[in-house]
C-alpha cells in the first residue's frame, strides 16, 4: 500500500503579507468571539416569602424590596395586605436580598424588616408522597414554562438513571408526575432534572 503526501509550495511576496496578516487577525477575532458565546441565564424555581402579620390597625399594606446582592438595584413590589408572596423570574444560583416594610394609608413606611439572603435553585426539592401504596406523587417547582423530567434508578451503586417522565412547569412553577408502582418493586431513587 502506498501513501502519498501532497505539498504545495507557496511563495509570499511583500504585497501579499499584509493581506495574510489581516486574514489571520480576522480569523483570530472570529475564534475569540466563538469562545465568548454564553448560555442563557437559568431561571430559578419560584421563591415564596412569608412574614408575621402585625396587629397594628394602622397598617394598610406591605412593600417587598429585593435585588441581587451587591448590584445596587432594589426592586419594589406592593403586595397589599397579604403576608405571603411568591417572586418569579429570579436567576438560579444568584445571591438575592429581601426585606419588607409596612405602610399606612398615607403611604408612610415603617422601618424595614431584617434582611433575608437567598440563592434560589433552578429546581426545588423533589417531594414524594405515596397514594394508597400503589401510586407515587412526585412534585417539585421550576421556573414557569420550564421543560423538566424526573429520573429514577433502582440502586445508587451503580446508578442507572432512566427517565420516568417529562413535564412542563405550570404558570405557578409546579411540576407533578404520577407513577404507578410495580408490585415487585423494593427500592427506587428519584431525581428531578432539566434537559
Amino acid at each position: 500500500m502506498r501513501s502519498f503526501k501532497f505539498w504545495k509550495r507557496v511563495s509570499i511576496r511583500p504585497g501579499n503579507l499584509s493581506i495574510i496578516r489581516v486574514l489571520l487577525i480576522i480569523s483570530l477575532v472570529f475564534l475569540f468571539q466563538l469562545t465568548r458565546i454564553e448560555a442563557a441565564p437559568l431561571l430559578a424555581s419560584p421563591c415564596t416569602l412569608e412574614w408575621d402579620q402585625p396587629q397594628d390597625p394602622m397598617v394598610a399594606g406591605f412593600a417587598l424590596y429585593y435585588g441581587v446582592t451587591g448590584s445596587g438595584t432594589t426592586n419594589y413590589l406592593d403586595v397589599g395586605m397579604t403576608n405571603v408572596v411568591t417572586v418569579y423570574n429570579l436567576l438560579a444560583y444568584t445571591n438575592y436580598f429581601f426585606f419588607v416594610a409596612a405602610y399606612n394609608a398615607g403611604g408612610v413606611e415603617s422601618a424595614p424588616s431584617g434582611v433575608v439572603y437567598y440563592s434560589p435553585p433552578a429546581l426545588s426539592t423533589l417531594k414524594i408522597t405515596s397514594s394508597s401504596g400503589v401510586t407515587m406523587n412526585l412534585q417539585f417547582r421550576a421556573a414557569p414554562g420550564s421543560a423538566c423530567r424526573v429520573e429514577y434508578t433502582p440502586s445508587l451503586n451503580p446508578t442507572q438513571w432512566q427517565t420516568l417522565g417529562s413535564a412542563t412547569a405550570d404558570a405557578d412553577g409546579n411540576v407533578i408526575l404520577l407513577e404507578g408502582l410495580p408490585g415487585n418493586l423494593l427500592t427506587r431513587f428519584y431525581r428531578a432534572a432539566l434537559p
